[in-house]
């Protein structure tokens, strides 16, 4: 009996001292998890401090946060009345968590859902921040995907640092899609995505390579070297994964981001 107690005592310690990796046993319970926002060539598989998801309205929701750095908005928070205010496109936006009631360039309107906090983080329907904005917005709803084009997107304080990196010619920016993705929350990053069977191209062509964006730092290898690092396996039919190990950060993760190409 006292072995045993001296048994439990060690474990507590050991918890007390490493503790579990939460980020890694929540990826691990989740399984995989959808990828769900697609901006220009990107996409969007983590926002911080969780992925964009659709809520029960079948809105797609992300952190405020991201509205300025992948789409080069400018946002502002106020806690006190927990109100947002979003100059995006050339329209300015006020919301407020738990409330339809938003106000569009000052005009009053009503959504069919409510911004949200989630971790201390206000997640919005990005549909109002585009809609009847120069912006092209597609939903698909069999892949359960939005995706968001505009030019000046690619100007954000994001994606702006991964423009003009390639050494390889692309030849196909949309050959495959992506859907879904694994995180461990310790640098091990699987993939996967479709790909028509029609589509011709060997291993070395495919260019599936995520920027994992710390919170001083990011990785940009992938697109200067398209190519390089993980492997690529061939789980069925019009299937393949992607396998990645980034290493562990003491850098909390803010976004990973990926392409779904072809290359020379």
């Amino acid at each position: 009996m006292k072995t045993k107690t001296n048994f439990l005592i060690c474990f507590v310690v050991v918890l007390l001292f490493f503790g579990p990796n939460t980020e890694s046993i929540v990826a691990q319970s989740q399984g995989a998890i959808p990828i769900q926002l697609k901006i220009n060539d990107f996409y969007i598989l983590y926002t911080q401090p969780e992925p964009p998801f659709v809520d029960s309205k079948g809105r797609l929701l992300i952190p405020l946060k991201a509205v300025e750095d992948l789409m080069g908005g400018k946002v502002a928070y106020n806690p006190a009345d927990r109100t947002a205010t979003i100059g995006l496109l050339g329209r300015n936006v006020s919301a407020a968590i738990g409330s339809k009631s938003i106000r569009i360039n000052g005009e009053s309107v009503t959504m069919d859902t409510v911004p949200v906090m989630k971790e201390n983080a206000m997640f919005l329907p990005v549909s109002v921040l585009v809609k009847d904005t120069g912006a092209k917005m597609e939903w698909d709803a069999q892949r359960g995907l939005l995706k968001l084009n505009h030019e000046s997107f690619n100007k954000s304080k994001v994606l702006l640092n991964f423009l003009g990196q390639d050494l390889a010619e692309v030849t196909n920016k949309e050959a495959f899609d992506l859907h879904s993705y694994e995180w461990n929350g310790a640098g091990k990053l699987t993939i996967h995505a479709n790909y028509d069977k029609g589509l011709k191209f060997s291993k070395k062509q495919v260019d599936i390579h995520p920027l994992i964006m710390y919170g001083k730092t990011y990785t940009v290898d992938p697109y200067s070297r398209p190519g390089t690092g993980g492997t690529i396996q061939f789980t069925g039919d019009e299937q393949l994964t992607l396998k990645r190990d980034f290493g562990k950060s003491s850098e909390k993760v803010q976004y990973i981001i990926s392409v779904g190409r072809l290359v020379e």
